[in-house]
């Protein structure tokens, strides 16, 4: 590695240590390539306030047992905690649609949510009247928790109209992301 440690104290590192939040940004840092996020891309688009209770990581047992396709789990970094639903996209203005690529690199630094919470907004759908609204209009992903099938495709739960319901779908994370989707991220 190649730190410069004689410009750290033994105390800023020991701050760090004990900081969960550090801890959580240094992970989103090693994760987008040991680069810093210049530009937080993501705008909330959609007033929905939601608080979903902590909720376990699911294992792969579990998704297995519901969904046959997949093989592994590439990795997860949706929260356990309490969180407060935020709803929102990741396009600029003027933008139609980004590769899947891109849209990788722009939630890189995002507390994205994950299956738990898709799945449990799934089950409780109809407790929140401002959310059924959505319906229709969008499709959410959750791509804090990234699965592989059997080709190797990359998949992320994503919540899409089903009926007069919210259904729980897998969305390719190769595909575009386009002006009616929005990404779910914690608000905390």
């Amino acid at each position: 590695m190649n730190t410069d440690w004689s410009q750290l104290t033994k105390e800023e590192v020991q701050l760090g240590i004990n900081n969960p939040e550090a801890g959580n940004q240094f992970t989103l840092f090693v994760k987008n390539g040991f680069r810093l996020v210049q530009n937080n891309h993501f705008t909330a688009t959609e007033s929905c306030s939601i608080t979903i209770p902590a909720l376990p990581s699911p294992t792969l047992e579990t998704l297995r047992g519901k969904y046959s396709f997949i093989k592994s789990i590439e990795r997860d970094t949706s929260p356990t905690e309490e969180i407060t639903l935020n709803i929102g996209t990741v396009l600029t203005p003027g933008e139609s649609s980004i590769s899947g690529s891109k849209y990788e690199s722009r939630i890189a630094s995002l507390p994205t949510l994950g299956y738990q919470q898709a799945a449990w907004l799934v089950e409780h759908q109809d407790e929140f009247p401002e959310f059924m609204k959505l319906l229709g209009k969008m499709y959410i992903d959750f791509p804090g928790l990234v699965v592989l099938d059997s080709d190797g495709d990359r998949n992320i739960p994503c919540l899409d109209q089903n009926g007069e319901r919210w259904g729980l779908r897998w969305h390719w994370v190769e595909d575009d992301f386009g002006r009616t989707g929005r990404v779910a991220v914690s608000g905390k």
